[in-house]
Order: C-alpha cells, then structure tokens, then sequence
C-alpha cells in the first residue's frame, strides 16, 4: 500500500508523529511538508522532540493571497500524484493544506481518508469549518475522533470511529510534558490567539488582550506568527513570549491555572492535562469538554471574558473523551483491511 500523508501547519505535524509511525509500519508512506506553516517556531521546533522524520517532499507556495496558495498548494500536489504512485491520500484536520489534499486527490481520482473526519462548530463563517465540510464530502474513509463527530456523518459509507490521534501523541509524551512544568509557584495563564477573527483585527485582539490582564495573575501569550502582525502595546501582566515547541508548551499549559484560546486542539490539550479552559469563540467543535465542566465558551466579549475567568470551569471527574492512545494504529489497521 502506497500512502500520501499530508501536514503543513502545527497540528498537523503533531498528530503525525503518532499516524506516520503506524502507517509506515503497514504500507509505504511519502511525508508532505505543504509548505503552509514556514516559521520554524511552528513547524521543526517539534520534530526532535516527538521523533518525527524530515518530510520527504517539501512544497513552495509562499507568499500572494490565500486563495493563491491554495491554489499553489493543489497545483503541486497534483503534480506530485501524477509523478508518484499513489493508492491512497491521508489528510488530517481542517486546514487549507487539509483542503488541497482533497481536492488534489479527488482530482488524480485517487481515494481519500480524512483523519478527524465529522467536526462540526456550527460556524460556517470559519475557513476551518467549510474546509471540514468540503473535505468529509470528498473523503471515502471517515475517521472519527468522537461518537458526536461520527453522528454527524450518519447515513454516509466508510465512518468509524477510533479515538484521536493527538490524543496519542499527549499519552506518549505526558512524562516529558510534566517535566517541563515551571517550577516556580507563581500562579499563570496561558492564552493562544491564531483565528483570523481576532487575530486579524487589530482593536479586536486588543479589546482580549485587556479583558485578560489581570493584577493577580501572570498571563503568559506564546504569540503566533500570524497574530503577531496585529499586536500593539500588551497591557499589564501580559506576557509575550515566542512559540514553543510542542513538549515545552503543554509543560506550560500543564502548570496553567487556566487556558484561554482559540485553538481546538487546544481546548482538548488542556482537558487531558487537567486544566480548565475558556476558549475565545461562541462555538467548539470540542463540545464534549463543555458537557463534562472543563471548557466555557466566552467568545470574545471582554464582559464574558472577565466574568470566566471570575469562575472558571472546573469538575471533579474528567471521563475518557478521546479513546485509549491507539487512534493511530486504528486508522493504520482499517487502511490495512480494504
């Protein structure tokens, strides 16, 4: 079996250090760098400590608008399929290298899995959202992190359900991630703003910032490349710090008093470790960490920013959510199976 697995933005990378491994060891597999994510903050920082391989292949599309890199993305991904024998593409998540996988694919004719199949925030205004849309529509296997995100594909062929695969790369890392824990008893929060909604607007993204700072408690703010273009003077007590790499970050995040963010992957970070999060939207497609007490949605109100982190969301049971560590080998078995 000859596999296509495609990543090019953090997450992406982060979640292949759990399905390359388990794909390589049932079929041959060409690891795509998409080009999406250039900033090595965001790409190499975690390839050391999570083991993951140089990609095989590396795309260029900076620069132009995003419909243009897009569109380069598809362009030379599609070269790529027509040069190399391919049985299968696998993509992961929502992003627009997620997109041109499957439109490439689709293309080449060639079938395609998507990993993370069948979320859903209801917020179709996202580029995540209709990306997620699109690529289910075009995917023939549906892999499934949650019994909700596998209801929304009911009546459709191909959907199971395996677990999630960051999941796995959490459960194989939480020693090192506990490590790098701050020692120091200074109380702190950590928050992420990536979305172009509030990272893309200036007074927005300020209006956060204040509604965060609080005299009583640290906030620390790994800022991410793209928000970094909007960012103005950061009120008092916030704290700008460049990304980290993976194992780093959720030290950080393990050692938080609470998460505020914008991030999906994030919201399900901070409910494996045990941290209570506000996410900076007026929807998730993470709904579950709401229905067990450990996530509150605050948007990007400063009233319902404040008022969350008055009263965080805390429970005291945290029940299984994101399967057993062995999503990746799930996914690896059922392509094994066809």
């Amino acid at each position: 079996m000859r596999l296509l697995l495609l990543a090019g933005a953090r997450p992406q990378f982060i979640k292949a250090a759990a399905l390359l491994p388990a794909l390589r060891r049932v079929g041959e597999v060409c690891f795509v760098h998409t080009g999406q994510h250039v900033d090595p903050h965001m790409v190499e920082a975690h390839f050391p400590g999570l083991g993951l391989p140089k990609p095989d292949v590396r795309l260029e599309i900076a620069g132009g608008t995003r419909p243009e890199r897009l569109g380069r993305m598809v362009d030379q991904l599609g070269g790529l399929l027509r040069r190399r024998a391919t049985d299968r593409v696998v993509v992961m998540g929502d992003t627009d290298s997620t997109l041109a996988g499957a439109l490439a694919a689709s293309t080449a004719g060639i079938p395609l899995a998507h990993v993370e199949a069948g979320a859903r925030s209801g917020e179709r205004d996202l580029p995540e959202e209709l990306n997620r849309i699109l690529v289910d529509e075009l995917s023939d296997r549906l892999f499934c992190s949650t019994p909700a995100h596998a209801a929304n594909l009911a009546g459709r062929d191909g959907v199971e359900l395996v677990g999630d695969v960051m999941a796995d790369v959490l459960a194989a890392h939480t020693d090192a991630i506990r490590a790098e824990a701050p020692t120091d008893a200074l109380p702190y929060a950590v928050l992420t703003i990536h979305r172009a909604a509030s990272a893309d607007d200036p007074e927005r993204l300020e209006r956060v910032l204040k509604a965060v700072a609080s005299p009583s408690r640290r906030v620390l703010f790994p800022v991410h490349p793209r928000t970094a273009r909007s960012l103005g003077a950061l009120p008092s007590g916030v704290e700008a710090m460049p990304p980290e790499s993976y194992l780093r970050f959720l030290g950080l995040v393990s050692g938080a008093e609470v998460v505020l963010t914008d991030s999906g992957g994030l919201q399900k970070e901070a409910y494996l470790l045990g941290v209570p999060c506000i996410t900076l939207r007026d929807a998730t497609e993470w709904g579950e960490t709401i229905d067990a007490g450990w996530n509150l949605l605050a948007g990007t109100d400063p009233e319902r920013i404040r008022a969350a982190l008055a009263a965080p969301p805390h429970s005291d049971g945290r029940p299984v959510l994101y399967g057993d560590g062995r999503a990746a080998e799930r996914v690896a078995e059922a392509l094994t199976s066809e």
